[in-house]
Parts: C-alpha cells; sequence; structure tokens
C-alpha cells in the first residue's frame, strides 16, 4: 500500500499563513505610516499658512486703526491749542532724548 501524502504541504502550513499574513500587516503599516506622515506634512503646511495670514491680517487690522483713529484725533484738535503745544513739544524732547542715548557708548556688562 502507498503511503498518503502528509496533510500539512507547503501551501496548507498554519504557520506559514500566519507569516504571510504578519508580513504583509507589516508592510500594510508602513505603508499606512507613511501616507499620515505625508498628510501630516500637507496640513502643517496649510496651517502655517494660515497662521501666517491671520497673523498679517490682524496686525494689518489694528495698525489701520490705530494709525487712522490717531489721525481723526490729531486732525480734529486745533492746533493753536496747549495741549497739541504740549504733545509737539514732548515729542521733540523724546526725539532729542532718543538720539542723545544712541550717541553713548554703551557700557558692557
Amino acid at each position: 500500500m502507498a503511503k498518503a501524502a502528509p496533510a500539512d504541504t507547503v501551501e496548507n502550513d498554519p504557520l506559514r499563513s500566519i507569516s504571510d499574513a504578519m508580513r504583509d500587516a507589516i508592510h500594510n503599516a508602513s505603508e499606512d505610516a507613511h501616507r499620515a506622515r505625508e498628510r501630516v506634512k500637507e496640513a502643517g503646511a496649510g496651517m502655517g499658512q494660515s497662521v501666517s495670514r491671520f497673523t498679517y491680517t490682524s496686525s494689518y487690522m489694528l495698525s489701520y486703526g490705530l494709525v487712522y483713529a490717531t489721525v481723526f484725533v490729531a486732525r480734529s484738535i486745533p492746533q493753536e491749542n496747549p495741549i497739541v503745544e504740549g504733545l509737539i513739544d514732548g515729542g521733540r524732547a523724546a526725539i532729542e532724548a532718543l538720539n542723545e542715548a544712541k550717541l553713548k557708548p554703551t557700557e558692557a556688562a
């Protein structure tokens, strides 16, 4: 009588199928991780651009509002006024003090 072929051949080996499944799982996980990294990079660039645009727009609106309001108030005050003369004298004094501070050598600590 001839011997029957063993039931556990290479195609039917359960350890082989488990190792193939693990290899495929690792391969898929590494591909998914690579795709996730690319998405994070894209989102990070978009996020940085959004933050930059928000910062620029906010700064522009704030500076425009401050300058416009200051000019409006300055134009509405009469020129021949003790308050205006005090502001002008104070501005000149501040500029002179700044120029003197620039000319003095700084002391090294």
